[in-house]
């Protein structure tokens, strides 16, 4: 017998609005008042014995006074913006390349900004090659981006959008440092 999807994405939400009930201290009469659903209903539903509309979802996380979200998941919705202060953000340096991650994937999972200094090398970065998409915008020098036998230059306020499953690679030119902010998404499911 096959479980429908609604059952899987569901699981556990009985122990979880029960969980919330508790720890706001609401009985479930309380509860079942202020989201406007009868005693009963509330009960065989934190039994897992009925699953709800989304209608009746909406209704228990503003009884409960919390976001729908929080009803479908055991983690704890993240915060809705992160600021992360320029001489905060740590710096890391390896072989000529120093690299400051700005956005936490934890915000948004499988994106990333970041801001790399590439100093000027006999030898380019290795070849890079990985699932999702970047954009490289350049702020100060000219970077060279080589794409198999194809090569561009990007000079201050130029950019660049590709599929990162193409094989490149970036180095410095004109014996200059370039400074560049890259964001890139990685392809999921």
């Amino acid at each position: 017998m096959s479980v429908d999807v609604s059952e899987q994405a569901l699981a556990g939400l009985g122990e979880r609005v029960r969980g919330l009930r508790i720890r706001r201290g609401l009985s479930r009469s309380q509860l079942a008042a202020r989201s406007g659903l009868s005693e009963p209903h509330l009960s065989r539903l934190e039994n897992g014995e009925r699953l709800p509309s989304l209608n009746m979802l909406a209704r228990l996380a503003s009884g409960l006074d919390v976001p729908l979200a929080e009803l479908l998941t055991d983690q704890p919705p993240g915060p809705a913006a992160v600021v992360m202060r320029g001489d905060s953000v740590p710096t890391v340096s390896s072989g000529g390349l120093s690299t400051q991650v700005l956005t936490p994937r934890s915000v948004v999972p499988g994106m990333y900004a970041t801001r790399y200094q590439l100093e000027p090398a006999a030898e380019t970065t290795d070849l890079l090659i990985h699932d999702g998409n970047d954009w490289i915008y350049v702020l100060d020098g000219v970077l060279r981006v080589d794409f198999g036998t194809d090569a561009i230059s990007l000079a201050p306020g130029d950019s660049v959008s590709f599929s990162s499953r193409v094989p490149h690679r970036l180095r410095a030119e004109n014996g200059r440092p370039v400074d560049f902010l890259a964001i890139g998404h990685t392809l999921t499911g």
